[in-house]
């Protein structure tokens, strides 16, 4: 959880600070669009081989070394001074942010029970929510009284506190948390067998649409309250606590959610199902957000959307644990991989659109695409049913 905070504590500043690099660096928003995506195809690139480095190597070894580079690469991005040196740093970012998920993953399965893992989860995910929080408040004070620079390495400096606190705390679960070494041919018959599996395929569409909706929400939402809707740079920065605040009520709700029906004696699947659907409901926000006028519903709105994101990711991710519990590292690299060169290929569009002021195009689509999502994941659940439990390749 802490890492997950302070991985998205890092990454937002780029966004709350958006306008004045921008400004600085003479970007249309199309261009910030593709900073955005480079970032994210060395994170989805890096993220779908990371999978079975995390497998092999055990999140022991690999999460402190990942968390080492992009803590660095933060700090650094105070010191670009061209756009080439900016985007480099984004790279190196996303190279090392790429571990934290497929790690993060494979110690809630390493160490909880099936039952514990939604909330466990929940819980893990939150951080992201909790830096995104936290960061409007100190990227803006640092912001305001030194400059955007100083945010960064401020940022940057944090995660290398993690890496300290991490080393320490682990040294009595080395043991649950190494990895398991396999053969080139181990590992090519391990991804036959999970992109085998129809879940697979619609955790695919989830991590397509419902990753490319909280990655909007995380990257745009803060230049979209201050050039769309008229907040001045501390405003809008400080009324995207609120857009956080959901995902972390989110996050930590759908788990709670599911245990409860689960206590009730609702069986565990259909208590997912539960969730996935009101989930898809609250994401239907987005549609009201970019039509209408009043700009403090539009947060409200927002925030919605970001609770049935967050909760909906949770659900997502104890599916993909469920496809093969061995290889979990495997599985989140690819679903997520994928996601991130998607929503990388979209982000320069995603600026386009902001540059035409139709951002209310995209936000339309936020609202109805989770939708398709969920009725993958639904199909790919009542498949799951009639081909009985997995089994270990």
């Amino acid at each position: 959880m802490l890492a997950t905070a302070a991985i998205y504590l890092d990454r937002q500043v780029l966004a709350l600070t958006a306008d004045k690099i921008i400004g600085d660096f003479h970007l249309t928003k199309e261009g910030f669009g593709r900073i955005i995506a480079i970032f994210r195809y060395s994170y989805g690139l890096v993220q779908i081989f990371g999978g079975f480095i995390v497998d092999a190597q055990g999140p022991g070894i690999v999460f402190p070394v990942a968390s080492g580079l992009w803590s660095l690469s933060g700090l650094l991005t105070g010191f670009a001074g061209t756009v080439q040196l900016l985007t480099a740093c984004r790279v190196s970012l996303g190279l090392g942010e790429a571990f934290n998920w497929p790690c993060a993953l494979k110690i809630t399965n390493a160490l909880l029970p099936p039952q514990d893992r939604p909330l466990a989860n929940g819980i893990f995910n939150s951080g992201a929510a909790i830096g995104a929080l936290v960061a409007p408040v100190i990227v803006t004070v640092i912001t305001i009284y030194f400059s955007w620079r100083a945010a960064f390495v401020f940022t940057g400096a944090v995660g290398a506190v993690w890496v300290i606190v991490w080393i320490w705390y682990v040294r009595g679960n080395r043991e649950q948390l190494k990895g398991a070494p396999f053969s080139a041919r181990k590992m090519f018959a391990a991804t036959l067998y999970i992109v085998s599996h129809r879940m697979f395929w619609a955790l695919l569409v989830a991590a397509i649409i419902i990753n490319g909706v909280a990655y909007y929400l995380a990257d745009w939402v803060p230049l979209y309250l201050k050039l769309s809707r008229g907040f001045s740079f501390a405003v809008g920065n400080i009324l995207s606590i609120f857009v956080y605040a959901g995902s972390s009520i989110g996050n930590l709700l759908v788990g709670i959610l599911v245990r409860w029906l689960a206590s009730r004696g609702i069986e565990t699947t259909t208590a997912k199902r539960v969730a996935l659907i009101a989930c898809s409901c609250l994401m239907l926000s987005s549609i009201l957000a970019g039509l209408i006028r009043y700009r403090y519903l539009v947060v409200v709105l927002l925030a919605m959307t970001s609770m049935g994101a967050a909760g909906f990711l949770v659900i997502y991710q104890t599916l993909l644990q469920d496809i093969e519990p061995t290889y979990v590292g495997i599985t989140s690299g690819l679903l997520g991989g994928i996601g991130n060169l998607a929503y990388g290929y979209l982000s320069p569009y995603i600026g386009r659109l902001a540059d035409l002021h139709k951002s209310f195009i995209t936000l339309i689509l936020i609202g109805i695409l989770p939708s398709l999502a969920c009725v993958a994941i639904l199909c790919g659940l009542k498949s799951n049913n009639h081909d009985g439990r997995l089994h270990s390749c």
